[in-house]
C-alpha cells in the first residue's frame, strides 16, 4: 500500500482541477480540506502525537538529534535530483558530496560531518522545481494521513520515493527491519513538530486557516531560497486621518468583538517552528485630546496590525520574549479583516496611557503604535 501511494496521489492530482472555483482559487475544496483535517488531526491526537510526546520524553536529545540526521540523509537524494533539475548544477554536487559524506564518515547519516566541514544543507523538491520550470501556484489540499500539500507539490511523492534508499530497502530487507524503520521515521518528524503544533493550539483563532497560511508562507520561503519578493505595504488604514482633537471626531469601522488567544503566552510556546517575524504595517497615528473626555473611557495599546494570522503571532511571540504581553484580536476594516496586537494593560487615565504607550514603542521597536479609546 505504501509503495502505491504516491500513483495514488497523482491519480487524485489529476480529478482536483475540475474541483476549482473563482470565489477561491487558492483553496477552492476548503469544505473537503477541513472535514479532512479534523479527521487527521483525531488520528494524530491518539496516535502520533501521544507516541512523539513519550519519544521525547525517554529519548535524550543527542540519541534524537542522531535520529532526525539519519532521516535527513537517507530522503536527501531528492535535493540532489532537484539541484540539478533546477539549474543549479554547483548546489547540486555540493548536496551530493554532502551526501556521502554523511553516508560515510558520518556513520549512515547519524552525525551530520558535512555541515561541520562547511557544506550548507539545502532544502529542494519536485514542487519548487515546477514552480522554476513556471508552473503557477495551485490550489492548496489536505491528503488523509499525509497532511498539507498543493497540486503543484503532489509529484513530489514519485520523485521523493524513488531518490529514498529506504523504500529500495523494503524490497531486500524483511518486514522486521523496515517496519519499525517506518514507525520510527514518521514518530520523529512529528516530534520535530511538536512545538508548532502546540503553539497553533494555543494561539489560533482557527487551527485550519493558521495551518493553510504557515504552510503556504514556508513553501514560498523554500521556492525563492529564503528570499520571497517584498509585498506591498498593506494598510490597516481604519484610523486613517483621524483626529481626536477635532470637534466631528469621524467615527472607524467598528471592531469584531475582541477574540482573546493569549492573554499572557509563556515564551516557550511562541519558539515554535513559526514564519520568520514580518514588519507591522505603517499605519496612521491617531492624535488624542490633550485632557481626559467624560464617561470614564479607556484606552487600549494597539501595537501592530496584520493581514495574517501567522504573521500577527509570530510577533506576538517575539513581543512575549521582550517581556510584553498581548492578545490578538480581529478588527474588520472596510470589508478587510486585520489581526491586531494590543497590551493587555488597559488605562482610565490618558496620561497613564500615553506613558506606557512610549515605553512599549521604546521596548518594542514599533514605533506606529497608537492608542485606541473605548467607552
Amino acid at each position: 500500500m505504501n509503495r502505491a501511494m504516491p500513483i495514488i496521489m497523482l491519480l487524485l492530482a489529476a480529478l482536483l482541477p475540475a474541483c476549482a472555483t473563482q470565489q477561491n482559487h487558492y483553496d477552492p475544496i476548503e469544505s473537503t480540506n477541513r472535514v479532512t483535517d479534523q479527521i487527521n488531526d483525531g488520528i494524530d491526537r491518539i496516535t502520533l502525537k501521544p507516541a512523539a510526546q513519550g519519544y521525547t520524553a525517554v529519548v535524550p536529545k543527542p540519541m534524537r538529534t542522531a535520529v532526525s540526521n539519519f532521516f535527513d540523509n537517507a530522503t536527501y537524494l531528492n535535493t540532489v535530483l532537484n539541484d540539478f533539475l533546477q539549474g543549479k548544477g554547483g548546489q547540486g554536487f555540493s548536496d551530493f558530496g554532502r551526501f556521502l559524506i554523511n553516508s560515510t564518515l558520518g556513520i549512515g547519516g547519524l552525525v551530520d560531518v558535512a555541515t561541520q566541514m562547511g557544506l550548507e544543507r539545502h532544502d529542494e523538491d519536485f514542487g519548487q522545481t515546477l514552480a522554476v520550470w513556471g508552473v503557477g501556484k495551485s490550489a492548496y489540499i489536505i491528503y488523509p494521513l499525509l497532511g498539507p500539500n498543493s497540486l503543484r507539490k503532489t509529484p513530489d511523492f514519485v520523485t521523493a520515493t524513488a531518490t529514498d534508499p529506504l523504500f529500495w530497502a523494503a524490497f531486500v530487507l524483511a518486514p522486521y527491519v523496515t517496519i519499525p524503520i517506518t514507525v520510527v521515521k514518521y514518530v520523529d518528524k512529528r516530534a520535530r513538530l511538536l512545538e508548532a503544533s502546540d503553539m497553533r493550539d494555543d494561539l489560533a483563532l482557527d487551527p485550519y486557516v493558521f495551518t493553510r497560511e504557515a504552510w503556504r508562507q514556508h513553501r514560498e520561503y523554500l521556492i525563492y531560497d529564503g528570499h520571497p519578493p517584498a509585498k506591498p505595504a498593506n494598510k490597516d488604514d481604519g484610523w486613517d486621518d483621524v483626529d481626536f482633537d477635532s470637534e466631528a471626531k469621524p467615527e472607524p469601522t467598528p471592531a469584531k468583538p475582541a477574540t482573546r488567544i493569549s492573554a499572557a503566552a509563556p515564551a516557550e510556546k511562541q519558539a515554535g517552528n513559526v514564519p520568520a517575524e514580518t514588519q507591522p504595517p505603517q499605519e496612521a497615528q491617531a492624535k488624542l485630546a490633550a485632557t481626559d473626555v467624560s464617561n470614564s473611557p479607556a484606552y487600549i495599546i494597539n501595537l501592530s496590525s496584520h493581514h495574517s494570522e501567522v504573521e500577527a503571532a509570530a510577533e506576538q511571540g517575539r513581543l512575549s520574549r521582550l517581556g510584553i504581553n498581548t492578545e490578538v484580536y480581529t478588527a474588520s476594516v472596510r470589508d478587510n479583516t486585520w489581526y491586531r496586537l494590543r497590551s493587555t494593560k488597559k488605562f482610565s487615565s490618558l496620561a497613564d496611557a500615553r506613558q506606557e504607550l512610549q515605553h512599549l514603542k521604546d521596548a518594542s521597536g514599533l514605533q506606529d503604535a497608537w492608542l485606541e479609546e473605548r467607552k
